[in-house]
């Protein structure tokens, strides 16, 4: 009778683990699936260009921007109907999804358009999900994010960085990273639409909602990535541009650098961007040619350091990554994805 029991036992447990699987099955079935990749690409595609207007300072409307912060945060700690709530009240949908390129669940924190356009145009928010099985620290941050070019046409990508969106969701996705924040207009939309140098912005009370242990964020263990691209013909020393970045990372090379990494001062040496930069030479030497910005005659005019996310760091690390047109080519190989994997590797 013991052992038939204890037989009896299992059967029963047998069947609980294949009933909570085949319902998990259904539950991920019945989840609506998206490429991450495509999703964040329609969304920059969609948003105000350059001179645009279309960009709501937050200043004007704070009790908005509290109620984005706040409906992150509730979704941040995996409360995604007290989320729901919040975030309706600014326009705002959480909707969960599972990424068709990992298999992975996310959850999107998306403005919904009114009469064809943003209300407020304060950007886009992805959270690995669920929040409490996601051991990560990174985040991934692209604010400089803009609509492509379209020939004959003017320009909505004026000063701004090209598909860093796509390295971010690569970042993103190959580290299975915590968070991907992208901005809601282009950098020149309207003068104060440039969040990576906007202290009131809602992104950037965003990431500090993310990061400030005092709003149960990641503290001190917190990494946060910056992608951004940098135009070659505006850092080449002509017409009173600044002189092209070198590389000093592997020594004797002394050639022009495509990327350039910095923490956002001009002391990196041993923090988690000289690692970075690093990494990324040698990812393939004889394409990446890096220059890490250590002041003065090296690659300063593209090292963040005016950049108020990096002021809001609580102790932990922030990399910024400068890459120029040639390393955003997705060819054979892929340099903008070998530039993320390489980035995302060494900050895991």
């Amino acid at each position: 009778m013991f052992l038939l029991g204890r037989s009896q036992s299992r059967m029963n447990l047998f069947s609980v683990l294949t009933c909570l699987m085949v319902t998990s099955s259904i539950a991920q079935a019945a989840m609506p699936g998206i490429d991450l990749k495509d999703a964040v690409d329609t969304f920059v595609q969609s948003i105000p260009g350059s001179k645009q207007g279309g960009y709501k300072d937050p200043t004007t409307d704070p009790i908005a921007r509290t109620r984005l912060v706040e409906g992150f945060k509730k979704a941040r700690n995996g409360d995604l109907s007290a989320a729901t709530e919040q975030l309706e009240l600014v326009n705002y949908k959480a909707t969960l999804y599972v990424d068709s390129g990992t298999g992975r669940e996310v959850v999107i924190l998306q403005e919904q358009k009114d009469k064809g356009a943003y209300p407020r145009a304060w950007g886009l928010y992805v959270i690995a999900w669920p929040p409490k099985q996601n051991s990560s620290k990174l985040v991934v941050e692209v604010p400089h994010a803009c609509p492509p070019n379209v020939p004959n046409k003017p320009k909505v990508c004026d000063g701004g960085d090209t598909d860093s969106h796509l390295v971010g969701v690569e970042a993103f996705r190959s580290a299975n990273a915590r968070y991907l924040f992208i901005n809601g207009a282009q950098r020149n939309a309207t003068s104060l639409s440039d969040v990576a140098h906007q202290p009131e912005s809602a992104f950037e009370k965003i990431h500090e909602a993310a990061l400030d242990p005092k709003q149960k964020g990641l503290g001190a263990s917190a990494k946060v990535y910056q992608a951004h691209r940098f135009f070659t013909e505006n850092h080449d020393g002509k017409n009173e541009d600044p002189r092209p970045p070198v590389d000093n990372v592997k020594p004797g090379t002394g050639g022009i650098a495509d990327v350039v990494v910095s923490n956002g001062t001009n002391t990196p040496t041993g923090t988690l961007a000289e690692k970075v930069a690093v990494a990324v030479e040698a990812k393939d030497s004889r394409f990446f040619f890096v220059c890490l910005a250590t002041g003065v005659r090296t690659c300063s005019d593209l090292a963040a350091t005016t950049n108020v996310q990096k002021d809001h760091m609580y102790g932990g690390s922030f990399v910024h990554v400068e890459a120029n047109e040639s390393v955003y080519v997705c060819g054979s190989p892929c340099r903008r994805d070998q530039l993320a994997h390489a980035v995302t590797d060494a900050m895991k």
